[in-house]
């Protein structure tokens, strides 16, 4: 028998579920409810209208395709922090079908200041992980870089790419990593 649902973490899983098993079109006060077996009341309690829960979902969401296990791992190796970042997304895109595409129309309504707030808190997480990997990668060329051509610049790059191929549902990265390993690492 499943217990209701009393606490924000509770009722924030529970919601997961439910985008990931019915989409983020699924995600409503009154559902939440009957999903936790708990009022309606009960949600508001935590979240007091539907885009303080919107923000919060979106950002588990975010927090969820991040938390692969490795990342502590590939600190000090840039390719191979770019490929965990890769897999993450990949496997992002199957526990939540389609996040990538419509994560902008799912906060819609929400405060915008807020939205991008909770998202730029988790992606930026994840650039500065690549960019700690690639000032500690010792292959990378010492020259490779300049004020026109910055570690931050190709981080970010990066990054918006993997996201894009992620989106699009790409298998690799094997071209960003090979753009990568020509531009930066000695040869």
């Amino acid at each position: 028998m499943n217990h209701p649902a009393t606490s924000k973490d509770q009722i924030l899983e529970a919601s997961l579920k439910l985008a990931a098993a019915e989409g983020f079109s699924a995600l409503n006060m009154r559902r939440i409810a009957e999903t936790c077996k708990v009022s309606v009341g009960c949600v508001y309690r935590y979240f007091p209208d539907k885009s303080d829960l919107m923000i919060a979902v979106v950002g588990k969401v975010w927090e969820q395709i991040f938390s692969k296990d490795g990342s502590e791992s590939l600190r000090s190796d840039f390719r191979g922090s770019l490929r965990w970042v890769f897999s993450c997304i990949q496997s992002g895109c199957t526990a939540y079908p389609s996040f990538f595409q419509h994560h902008a129309a799912i906060l819609a309504d929400a405060d915008p200041d807020r939205s991008r707030e909770v998202m730029d808190q988790y992606l930026s997480r994840i650039q500065q992980l690549l960019l700690d990997a690639l000032c500690k990668d010792p292959d990378v060329r010492q020259d490779a870089f300049d004020d026109s051509f910055t570690r931050e610049s190709l981080v970010q790059f990066l990054f918006e790419n993997l996201l894009e191929l992620g989106m699009r549902q790409g298998k690799d990265c094997s071209y960003l990593l090979a753009l990568t390993e020509r531009l930066i690492y000695q040869r």
